[in-house]
């Protein structure tokens, strides 16, 4: 093999990994209002749970301040499968999810009831906006937001 080709097959091997380690996300979503259409690939790709700004969705929504997200890493894949991850490398199955309506996610895990949220993404689509609708009492207007994982 010559110089060349072993210089070829280095720089195809760098893309291919720089490929594999770019993010999932297929569609980049616009923001949104609450009752806005939403597309089922903007949801797809990584997303985490933000601390900061579901605390401070929940206090402007007139509820306490949320304390006890855990930092979680979650993946919506095409397919309607929901995997979460506490690390951000080994992914495990979680559930399912679908959109529904206008901007209504339903996530359901694999050992629960569906719960359903109001979707709008705000920071030029890179922070999820989930306000959780009337299925359990005390918690229906509460935020949990989600930022874009890079």
């Amino acid at each position: 093999m010559n110089k060349t080709n072993s210089l070829a097959l280095i720089y195809l091997t760098f893309a291919l990994l720089i490929t594999a380690c770019a993010s999932k996300k297929i569609a980049q979503a616009p923001d949104t209002q609450p009752g806005d259409q939403l597309k089922a690939e903007y949801l797809v790709g990584s997303w985490c749970t933000n601390r900061d700004l579901t605390g401070e969705a929940n206090k402007n929504a007139g509820h306490s301040r949320i304390t006890n997200i855990s930092p979680l890493f979650w993946e919506f894949n095409q397919e309607g499968k929901w995997q979460v991850s506490a690390s951000g490398w080994l992914y495990e199955p979680h559930g399912k999810w679908q959109l529904k309506g206008l901007n209504t996610i339903v996530l359901e895990k694999s050992k629960g009831k569906p719960k359903s949220y109001q979707a709008n993404f705000k920071n030029d689509g890179a922070d999820l906006y989930l306000q959780a609708e009337a299925e359990e009492e005390g918690e229906a207007g509460k935020f949990l937001v989600l930022s874009g994982c890079e």
